[in-house]
This record gives structure tokens, sequence and C-alpha cells, in this order.
């Protein structure tokens, strides 16, 4: 019996001295955290916009961020709030600038950047664009976002309706006159190819370029119908361009 009642004493104070113990205190959180801006990838072409990358806690005040930007030594930009980098390798210090209960303070971190460049397009990967010239049913062109995967780029360019570019091919064939009867030509035949597709349903069209790099250095362009590949040139071929293209390339 004594045993056990010593037993139970000391299992009850085995239990108070744990009850007794306080638990370790955490640590408070920071009040701002700069924390890793990630590598990036880009198109073949372009920039990548590249920002402070901050955490804070309630009752903070940002003043102001402000970004170093440094390459093999040199300093290319400084103190910017953002900026568009090509692809390379960085070292970008942040610096950031902040108010916490009543006081100025400030917090900075230093980190190597990297943007990456995707592998460019080639004219191989032109050739490969499947394009409907005539907006016909029984052939399907490569839509946008194919053409984009294909050349491994956005691309970029403007959106207009074939009344829009009729009205602008019209005004500039009375300007021509009978001076330049070869341009009066051509510009007959893109109207007459416009009003075709107008016919056929095409209520949009879209031109688009696509910026070449690395050491072919193609520059892709293309003319979609309603979301449509109409046509696909690179710089080669610029000089067999459909009349369409080569009107809007005359109307620019």
């Amino acid at each position: 019996m004594r045993r056990t009642i010593l037993g139970l004493l000391a299992a009850l104070a085995v239990g108070a001295s744990t009850t007794l113990v306080a638990a370790p205190a955490q640590a408070a959180p920071k009040p701002v955290t700069i924390k890793k801006i990630s590598n990036k990838s880009i198109d073949w072409y372009g920039t990548a916009l590249v920002k402070p990358n901050v955490k804070k806690i309630k009752k903070v005040t940002i003043l102001k961020r402000a970004m170093t930007i440094k390459q093999g030594g040199k300093v290319l930009r400084k103190n910017r709030t953002a900026v568009k980098l090509k692809p390379g390798a960085y070292v970008v210090t942040t610096k950031i600038t902040y108010k916490y209960k009543g006081k100025k303070r400030g917090a900075f971190a230093k980190q190597r950047l990297i943007i990456k460049q995707g592998r460019c397009a080639t004219v191989q990967n032109l050739r490969t664009l499947k394009a409907d010239p005539t907006f016909s049913p029984d052939i399907v062109g490569d839509s946008v976002a194919t053409v984009s995967k294909k050349l491994r780029s956005a691309g970029e360019g403007d959106v207009y309706t074939p009344a829009e570019i009729l009205a602008q091919l019209e005004a500039l064939k009375v300007l021509m006159g009978d001076e330049m009867p070869e341009i009066v030509a051509l510009l007959d035949e893109a109207i007459a190819e416009l009003k075709a597709l107008q016919a056929k349903g095409v209520t949009r069209l879209e031109d688009r370029m696509y910026e070449g790099c690395g050491k072919q250095d193609i520059d892709a362009y293309a003319t979609f119908a309603n979301g449509e590949l109409l046509s696909a040139e690179d710089d080669s071929d610029l000089m067999g361009m459909s009349s369409v293209r080569a009107a809007v390339t005359a109307l620019r």
C-alpha cells in the first residue's frame, strides 16, 4: 500500500511540475519580411516585370519600396519600385522603408535573380502553321492560341473589322488617283479579298507580329479572320504577302 501511495505522490509531483513549467515564448513576427523574388521565364522576346516581394504584419505602413539592379558589377537600375529585365543573371538589392509603432525603420535583402528566355522560333516552326487563305468551310486554319504555341510567343498586334479597313483602302485609292496605278491595282485586289471575306461571314480581323530572336532571327507576321489563320509570312516572304496584308502594311 505504501508503494502505491508513494507512486501516486510521485505521479502527482511530476504532473504538478509539468503544469508549473511555462511554455517557451514564441518569437514575435518581424514587422516586414522581404521575400525572395522567384526566377522568371519569358517568351522568346520581350522582358520580365520584377517588383519587390514584401510581406508585412498589421499596423505597418510601407513608406518606400526600392530596388537596385546590378549585372556584372554594373548598376543598371537604382531605387526603382519596378523594373523590366531582359533575359540574364542579375543581383537585386531590395530596400524597404516602413513605419511601425510610431518609428521609421528599414529592411533590406540581396539576392541573385535569373530571367530565362524561351527557345526561339525557327523558319521550320513557321512552316508548320496551317492557314486557310480563303476562309473556306472545308479548311480550318490554326487558332491564335495554336500559332502562339508553335511560334513560342504570344505576339502582339491589332484587331479591326473588314468595314474599317475597306473605308481606309477606298480613301487611299481616291488619294492615289491615277498617279500610282500599280498601288491602285494592289488596293483593288485587297478590297476584293476583303469583300469576299465579308460575304463569308468574317466580322473580325486580327493582325499580329511575332518578333524573332536567336541565330535565324525571323520576324513572323500573321493575319487571322474570326480567330482563324488566313496567312503567315516571315521577313523573306514579304514580297509574296497577301493583298490584304500588303494593304494593311501600306496603311501603317
